[in-house]
């Protein structure tokens, strides 16, 4: 009974024009072939340098119909407190200022403009080595995740445009 409900539940999502992103081996090759013509602008500092490895690494992209501008943020905010005031947790937030510029008509369009937040907390601890590394072991793992948001961003939009 429940694998004729699956099938039929396939056969819904088909009939109204679902079709996934991505295939069974990755990306299509036709949401590829998009990302291939994406350059990614430069982002200042160590973590934009991460973000945009991460995506040039996913995006394959080497093209100019489009550009890829980031701009990221970061704040942090120290919270709950020891006897001796001192702070045990502080919270991460990374925001990210999206904006992908189309060079296919005859002046530059700007077709997606996003402000994208990720947030992570983790906790102080006493050594001040082992402090500035879990802060910037955070950082970094948020920019990754930023940079895998904003891949599957570009994914919906090139779907819809396609």
């Amino acid at each position: 009974m429940t694998r004729l409900i699956a099938v039929f539940s396939l056969f819904l999502l088909t009939a109204c024009g679902f079709k996934p992103l991505y295939e069974v081996g990755g990306s299509s090759a036709a949401l590829q072939a998009q990302f291939s013509q994406v350059e990614v602008a430069p982002i200042p500092d160590r973590l934009g340098q991460v973000m945009r490895n991460r995506l040039l690494d996913r995006l394959n992209s080497s093209g100019n119909k489009y550009r890829l501008e980031v701009v990221l943020e970061q704040s942090s905010e120290q919270y709950g407190t020891r006897p001796d005031t001192a702070k045990t947790q502080e919270q991460l937030t990374m925001f990210a200022n999206v904006k992908l510029i189309s060079f296919e008509g005859a002046e530059p369009k700007v077709v997606i403009e996003e402000r994208m937040r990720a947030r992570t907390s983790f906790d102080v601890v006493q050594s001040d080595f082992a402090a500035v590394a879990q802060r910037e072991d955070s950082a970094e793992r948020l920019a990754l995740e930023m940079a895998e948001r904003i891949q599957r961003r570009l994914a919906l939009y090139f779907s819809q445009v396609n």
